[in-house]
């Protein structure tokens, strides 16, 4: 299908970044493999360069599939800036990545801070495009809204143009805490949410962020 063999996602948290890789697995029927950080943890010296081989070969075993790497930068850090037993790690990474779209993988990685990730895994035949996601515009606030609103009881009278006028700069993961939490009050008094739940829980949203950068 002409993917690169990897590809790197960059920006903000909260911006979808995730969401972004699972749609694209979708849209291409392949599998989808997410991993973070925790998942490839060990206790044991080599342990986690053992788990980084086991990950890319059921990957391979499960072609044609979507690797996700959440956390890149935790995942491959700097070798001038980590310890040996993290350099070690990032070998594992570069040899595993090496060709891996010619096996039926592609990685995607995620990151909110690309310059914290080592220089060797951004080169050519490796990460080989990078993507800066942003905070979400207006009109994908929009669809946001919609989106998150879909099967649940809501009021046709939700204006969601002037929702998205509302949460300028907002996150994916903050517009979606938000329909969450307008759907808990409306389900405490049993009935459609409407557009003043939508207000009532931006505006508490708002204080709450004033409140801890005061």
């Amino acid at each position: 299908m002409g993917f690169p063999n990897g590809i790197l996602l960059y920006g903000p948290p909260g911006c979808g970044k995730t969401f972004i890789a699972r749609k694209l697995a979708e849209e291409v029927e392949y599998n989808f493999i997410e991993i973070k950080p925790s998942d490839l943890a060990s206790i044991y010296v080599h342990g986690s360069q053992e788990k980084i081989g086991n990950l890319f070969k059921n990957a391979i075993e499960s072609a044609p599939a979507i690797l996700f790497l959440d956390e890149l930068d935790a995942l491959v850090p700097k070798r001038d800036e980590a310890t040996y037993h993290y350099s070690a790690e990032v070998n594992e990474f570069l040899t595993q990545l090496d060709k891996a779209g010619e096996k039926g993988v592609l990685i995607i990685g995620a990151t909110n801070r690309i310059n914290k990730i080592d220089n060797a895994i951004l080169r050519t035949g490796r990460m080989d495009k990078h993507f800066y996601v942003p905070p979400p515009d207006k009109e994908a606030r929009v669809e946001l809204f919609k989106i998150h609103s879909q099967e649940r009881p809501i009021d046709e009278a939700i204006e969601f143009d002037k929702l998205a006028d509302l949460t300028e700069s907002y996150s994916c993961s903050d517009i979606e805490f938000l329909v969450n939490e307008a759907a808990r009050e409306a389900l405490q008094e049993r009935r459609n949410i409407r557009m003043k739940d939508f207000i009532n829980v931006i505006s508490n949203f708002e204080k709450q962020a004033n409140n801890k950068t005061v």
